[in-house]
């Protein structure tokens, strides 16, 4: 068969497998095919180029980096190099050719400029990872979002390291004016400066004394501290977030960070406070402050100061309740919350700031319940929900006397019933771990609003039901220690004279009317000059006692004593200042 004739009988396979391409196309088809390869193949061989490129690019730029923030030499800067054929720039740096702290400089902002684009430059983390980490909010946490244009000023100021610098920094200097900063395994440590003076002032007088400071009225705070006070703990974390959110007025401003560092520290709040102090992190220098819950703090303290002052007296007047219900065979009461019969908004407030100091696990009665307002069953239901993501044990007593109530209120078919009571029934039965009545409760949901119901999911946290009645008593929630009496050394008109002091306690929640309590302290106070407050274990503090104070300190001002409330944290503090407690007493706040 001659060649020309196996070539057209090609075209005719061809034609036939392909009968909507033209005949004058087919002998096209092979070099067409050759040159897609070859393109692909120098797609590839492009992509590549690239990937070698960006790489050399970025070890370059760690590297000038580690050169201007060490403050090397142009020798050690050859030390740190080592040679390549990957890219011409390194082998420039690695020749022998000296450049100036000035081409430094400049080489570093162009190789940022081209590695970012036009756009605003990014700070690296300390992984290297270039995202901005996000507050708890869900927002970014520095400057660099779309919220507003970078600036300068928010990177904060750094001094070179000296060559003989330590490289360990003492424990106790961390939250000094010189912090380390985090680093990673084998990376020579970085010690920051004072951060920029703030640009308002604020309530705190030096936000980084390694001691203690005394704080003032902070207007612009009030309104967060007034939701603390008042126990509506996410108004409080909303305010606080839109203060130093990027774009808000106090967002450079490290102290504010530290009052939402103690709001998460004082609710309990492990991950939130995680994830701000990465926001801090990466937002100042700065090594955030510790972790430590003070509602558990509270607890241990009150049960250690309980053992020390047990009383000894044999009497049956004089023993402990447990130890009285032992002597007649009968079940110790339980400490925790009982509901009362109205279950309004006021009703979740205390549970609310109960649960912080419910010995663990908790335990809370539901058996009085006869009623429940709409507005108290969708806060109740967004605590559940909270709840039951948490890995929290549980003792509920007498819930199906509200399992009664909740179904009571929402019939099925009535669409006039809020769906925030419908809610509260699933949640509540997916927390007692009821698969079985949850599902009919979903399918009567699905038929009154014909809606999809929430579906079934484990909840994360332990309940324990117990059905027959217990006895019940609630937990107090303040408390104040008895005064103790001591002489310290006071230098008056250049003579050292001893004056009497007086110390004692404020612990817990101080709520309610405590006017009764703290006059009984002042015949303890006997000839004390000075009066000393310790808010070390201090939570929360409303209005009304709040006004109990302000009477109080005002009393103990115009007998000439001095009175200082020593270790609050800031919401506690800031709420002093806010009800005018700080003009007529000593605030000075413990920076932990």
């Amino acid at each position: 068969m001659s060649k020309d004739t196996s070539n057209f009988l090609r075209k005719v396979v061809k034609f036939v497998s392909h009968p909507a391409t033209d005949w004058t196309e087919l002998d096209s088809s092979a070099t067409d095919n050759r040159e897609s390869e070859y393109a692909k193949a120098e797609i590839k061989a492009m992509i590549e180029r690239k990937r070698r490129n960006d790489f050399v690019r970025k070890r370059e730029l760690d590297m000038l980096r580690k050169i201007r923030r060490e403050g090397l030499s142009h020798d050690s800067a050859l030390a740190l190099t080592s040679p390549s054929n990957l890219d011409s720039e390194s082998s420039k740096i690695n020749s022998g050719s000296a450049k100036s702290d000035v081409t430094v400089k400049a080489k570093i902002d162009a190789i940022e400029q081209q590695m970012v684009g036009a756009g605003e430059p990014r700070r690296p983390m300390h992984n290297g990872d270039t995202s901005p980490p996000t507050l708890p909010g869900g927002m970014p946490a520095d400057g660099y979002a779309a919220t507003r244009p970078f600036s300068p000023t928010d990177i904060p100021t750094q001094p070179m390291q000296a060559p003989d610098a330590p490289t360990t920094v003492p424990e106790s200097v961390l939250i000094s004016a010189r912090t380390e900063v985090p680093r990673m395994p084998g990376e020579p440590p970085i010690v920051r400066g004072p951060m920029h003076a703030p640009l308002a002032p604020t309530g705190f007088t030096n936000a980084f004394a390694v001691d203690v400071n005394e704080i003032t009225h902070d207007a612009e705070l009030d309104e967060a501290v007034i939701a603390f006070a008042n126990a509506d703990f996410e108004q409080c974390e909303r305010n606080l977030m839109t203060l130093i959110q990027p774009g808000g007025p106090r967002h450079g401003q490290s102290d504010t960070w530290m009052v939402l560092f103690d709001l998460y520290r004082a609710l309990d709040q492990q991950p939130k406070f995680d994830t701000l102090a990465n926001a801090f992190v990466h937002q100042f220098g700065l090594s955030a402050p510790q972790w430590y819950s003070l509602p558990e703090r509270v607890s241990r303290h009150l049960s250690a100061r309980t053992q020390m002052v047990a009383p000894a007296s044999a009497t049956p007047e004089a023993k402990p309740v447990q130890a009285r219900a032992a002597v007649e065979n009968t079940e110790p009461p339980l400490e925790g919350w009982i509901a009362p019969p109205i279950m309004d908004t006021d009703a979740l407030g205390r549970l609310r700031c109960e649960v912080l100091q419910l010995p663990r696990p908790w335990v809370m009665d539901w058996a009085g319940v006869e009623a429940i307002t709409p507005e108290a069953a969708g806060l109740l239901y967004r605590q559940f929900k909270d709840w039951g993501l948490e890995p929290l044990q549980m003792t509920w007593i007498g819930i199906d006397r509200l399992l009664e109530v909740l179904t009571e209120m929402s019939p099925t078919g009535n669409r006039d019933a809020d769906p925030d009571i419908w809610m509260l029934r699933l949640e509540l039965l997916r927390l007692s771990n009821r698969p079985d009545q949850f599902d009919e409760a979903a399918i009567d949901y699905c038929v009154t609003y014909e809606l999809s119901p929430p579906s079934w999911e484990a909840p994360h946290c332990s309940v324990k039901l117990i059905r027959d009645a217990a006895c019940t008593q609630t937990v107090s929630l303040s408390h104040i220690g008895d005064v103790s009496t001591s002489f310290v050394e006071s230098i008056l008109h250049d003579d050292i004279e001893f004056i009497q002091v007086a110390s004692l306690e404020l612990s817990g929640q101080l709520s309610g009317d405590i006017g009764t309590t703290l006059s009984e302290l002042d015949t303890q106070l006997g000839a004390s000059v000075a009066v000393q407050l310790d808010c070390a274990h201090l939570i929360r503090v409303d209005f009304i006692a709040a006004g109990d104070l302000l009477n109080w300190v005002l009393a103990r001002s115009a007998e000439n004593r001095t009175v200082t409330f020593a270790n609050p944290h800031r919401l506690v503090a800031l709420f002093f200042g806010a009800m005018g407690i700080t003009e007529h007493a000593k605030v000075k706040l413990q920076l932990v």
